[in-house]
C-alpha cells in the first residue's frame, strides 16, 4: 500500500502518533561513508550550544524556538532544548515533518493558567515536506497551527511537537534532493512482471545525519500515493530492526523476521529500489540479513552484486545524445557530439523524413521514429522503424509532436484535443487515452504531450493548464492517464521532461503575453524556477529537453520560428537565436 501523505494541519497530531519507523535513541548517527563529510556528536553538541534557551516568559520561549530554526532543523537538538518529555521528543524525532512557508512566521501566545499556556503559528503557506521526504504543494496558502506548553520548574517548554518550519529562502539549503526508486506495477505497459523501478523525488533534511540510512527508510515505506497507481511496495509493512551499514563497501541492511516470509521476486524487486536509490553511494553488493545473519528465503541470494539489481532498469541512458530539428521540411541533426558535420540529414534509411515533415520524434535508442507530414487533406501521423518502412496512421487537419518517451513499441500523439497512443505493429489501429483529470473529469483540451523515460508517467498541457500524471493499463482495455495540475506562472505553451522529475515548460508570462518565459518545474510540486523572456511575434512555441536520468543542461525553445537555447538551471540565451523548427531530444 501507498505511504499516506501527511497535510500541514496533521503535523502536529501526527508526531504524537505511533512511529513508523525502529525507534532510535538519541540524535542520528551517521554511516560512514567514503568520501563523504559526516556529522559527529561533537556537531550535535555544537549546535546546541548555539541555540538560544527558552526562558521564564512564554512569549520569548516560543521567538527562542524560532529563533533556533535558523539554526538548525533537526529535531535531535531542538527536541532537546524545547520539548518538556523524553516521549515527546522522541516522538518529535521520529516524524521531522516540515512546513515550508513564504514570508514570515506570526506567533501569538495565550497563557490559561500559571503551568499551562497555547502558542499559535501562522504563515503563508507553499507545501510540506513529510516524514518520507515527499513534497506536497499547499491547496490552501492559509496556515495556522496551535501547540501547548508548560511550565516546569519555572522554564515554559512544549508540552507537544512544534512545527518545523522552514522559510521559502531557505528551502534550497535546508534539503537534499534524492531520487528514490519504487517497482513498477503489472500492466498492459510494463508487462506481467515488470523488471522496472520509477523514480520519484525526496528530499532529505540536511540538518539530520545518516541519510543512507533515511534513503532505505524512504524505499520501505514505499511510493507516494500520487506514484503508487504505477507502483508498489514489494515489502509492505516490513521495517529495518538496526541502522543501515556499509561493511567492506557493501550495503547491509537488517530486516524483521517475516522478511523470510516474502518471495523471491519481491525481495529481487526491494534489492533493486534500494540498490538504484543509493546508487553511487556504496560500491559492493547488497546485503539482506535478518538477525545478524543472512536472510534465508529458497531460491534467493540474501547478497546481490550491482549485476542483480540493474537487471531493473530505469531506463538511465548514456549522455551525448543528438538533438535534432526540422528545417524546410526535412529532419537534421541539430548537435551530434559523435558527428563532425552537424548539419548533414540524419538518414535512417527512409525519405519519408526528408518529405513535408512537420513535426517528428525519434526513440532514445535512435532506431524508431514518429513523423507529422503535411498532406493535401491536413496531415498525417507516420511510425516505423529505422531499418523499415514508415506506416501511414492517423489523419486530422492539425496533429501535435508525438512522443516515444523510454518505450519503442508505441507512441502518444495529441490530435484534435485528444490523445491516441499508436503502436509500430499495429498502427492502423491506434487507441484512444482516456485523459482524467481533479475529479474524475475528462480532459479533450490537449495540445502538447511528453512520455517519461520509464513509459508509464506523462506531461501534457490541455487548455491554460500543464499536468503531470500516470499512465495505467489493464488488458483489452484503453489506456487511462490519471493527470493532477501543475502550478507554474503564466500560461503555459509546451511542456517537456527534463530529467526523470521535472518538467520544461514554456509559459506566456502572466503580465507580460507577447513574451515567453521558460519554467523549471518540479513535477513533486516544490519550488519552480522562471528564467527568460523571449519575444513573441506570432506562431508555434515549443520546448524540448533532455528527459535522460542525468540531463544535458540546455533546453531548446522555439519561438515565432526562432530556435533558442536556453540553460536548465536559468540564465539568458547562451546561443544566437537560429531561424529553425520544432528542435527536439529523443524521446
Amino acid at each position: 500500500m501507498a505511504r499516506k501523505r501527511l497535510v500541514a494541519t496533521a503535523l502536529v497530531a501526527i508526531a504524537l502518533s505511533s512511529c513508523a519507523r525502529v525507534p532510535d535513541s538519541g540524535p542520528a548517527v551517521p554511516v560512514a561513508i567514503p568520501g563523504a563529510s559526516q556529522s559527529t556528536d561533537s556537531t550535535i553538541t555544537s549546535v546546541n550550544a548555539q541555540l538560544p534557551g527558552p526562558g521564564p516568559d512564554s512569549d520569548e520561549s516560543v521567538q527562542a524556538y524560532v529563533n533556533a530554526l535558523a539554526v538548525t532543523r533537526n529535531p535531535g537538538p531542538l527536541g532537546d532544548r524545547y520539548l518538556a518529555t523524553p516521549a515527546i521528543r522522541n516522538a518529535f524525532s521520529q516524524n521531522p515533518s516540515m512546513v515550508v512557508v513564504r514570508g514570515g512566521i506570526e506567533k501569538s501566545v495565550q497563557e490559561a493558567t500559571r503551568d499551562e499556556a497555547t502558542a499559535t503559528f501562522s504563515a503563508n503557506l507553499i507545501g510540506t515536506v513529510d516524514s518520507d521526504g515527499v513534497f506536497e504543494e499547499a491547496e490552501n496558502p492559509k496556515w495556522q497551527v496551535q501547540v501547548r506548553l508548560t511550565r516546569i520548574r519555572g522554564i515554559w517548554l512544549f508540552a507537544e511537537p512544534p512545527p518545523l518550519i522552514v522559510p521559502e529562502n531557505k528551502f534550497t539549503e535546508s534539503f537534499s534532493q534524492e531520487t528514490v526508486y519504487f517497482s513498477a506495477r503489472p500492466s498492459t505497459i510494463t508487462g506481467p512482471t515488470p523488471r522496472l523501478v520509477v523514480p520519484e523525488r525526496r528530499w532529505l533534511n540536511e540538518d539530520i545525519g545518516d541519510q543512507i540510512t533515511q534513503i532505505v527508510d524512504f524505499v520501505l515505506a514505499g511510493p507516494s500515493e500520487a506514484l503508487s497507481q504505477v507502483t508498489e511496495n514489494p515489502l509492505p509493512n516490513i521495517k529495518r530492526t538496526s541502522r543501515v551499514a556499509v561493511q567492506d563497501g557493501d550495503l547491509v541492511i537488517e530486516l524483521e523476521p517475516q522478511a523470510e516470509a516474502m518471495s523471491r521476486d519481491a525481495l529481487d524487486a526491494f534489492v533493486a529500489e534500494v540498490g538504484w536509490s543509493l546508487n553511487g553511494k556504496f560500491s559492493g553488493a547488497v546485503r539482506l540479513n535478518v538477525g545478524g545473519r543472512a536472510l534465508d528465503v529458497q531460491g534467493f541470494d540474501a547478497r546481490q552484486d550491482l549485476g542483480s539489481w540493474r537487471r531493473y532498469n530505469p531506463a538511465i541512458v548514456q549522455r551525448n545524445l543528438p538533438t535534432f530539428q526540422v528545417q524546410k521540411g526535412t529532419v537534421k541533426v541539430l548537435n551530434d557530439p559523435s558527428a563532425r558535420d552537424v548539419h548533414r540529414p540524419y538518414r535512417l534509411g527512409t525519405p519519408v523524413l526528408s518529405r513535408s515533415v512537420r513535426v517528428a520524434a525519434i526513440s532514445v535508442d535512435l532506431v524508431r521514429f514518429a513523423v507529422v507530414r503535411d498532406e493535401a487533406s491536413g496531415q498525417r501521423l507516420w511510425v516505423g522503424d529505422a531499418s523499415g518502412t514508415l506506416q501511414p496512421t492517423l489523419r486530422a487537419p492539425q496533429i501535435g509532436r508525438p512522443s516515444w518517451g523510454g518505450n519503442r513499441a508505441t507512441v502518444l500523439v495529441p490530435v484534435g484535443g485528444r490523445l491516441f497512443e499508436v503502436g509500430v505493429g499495429n498502427a492502423g489501429q491506434p487507441s484512444e487515452v482516456q485523459v482524467v483529470g481533479p475529479g474524475g473529469r475528462r480532459l479533450r483540451d490537449i495540445t502538447s504531450v511528453r512520455l517519461s523515460i520509464d513509459g508509464v508517467r506523462a506531461l501534457i498541457v490541455a487548455g491554460t493548464g500543464v499536468y503531470v500524471g500516470t499512465l495505467t493499463g489493464a488488458t483489452g482495455r484503453a489506456p487511462v492517464l490519471s493527470v493532477r495540475p501543475m502550478t507554474v506562472p503564466g500560461v503555459p505553451l509546451d511542456v517537456s521532461w527534463l530529467g526523470p522529475l521535472d518538467a520544461a515548460v514554456a509559459v506566456a508570462l502572466p503580465d507580460q503575453q507577447n513574451r515567453v518565459a521558460l519554467v523549471r518545474a518540479p513535477v513533486d510540486g516544490s519550488l519552480p524556477e522562471v528564467h527568460g523572456a523571449i519575444p513573441n511575434t506570432g506562431g508555434p512555441v515549443r520546448v524540448s529537453a533532455d528527459p535522460t536520468e542525468n540531463p544535458e543542461s540546455l533546453v531548446l525553445l522555439e519561438v515565432s520560428g526562432k530556435r533558442y537555447v536556453l540553460p536548465a538551471r536559468g540564465g539568458t540565451s547562451d546561443i544566437a537565436p537560429a531561424v529553425a523548427t520544432a528542435p527536439f531530444y529523443p524521446g
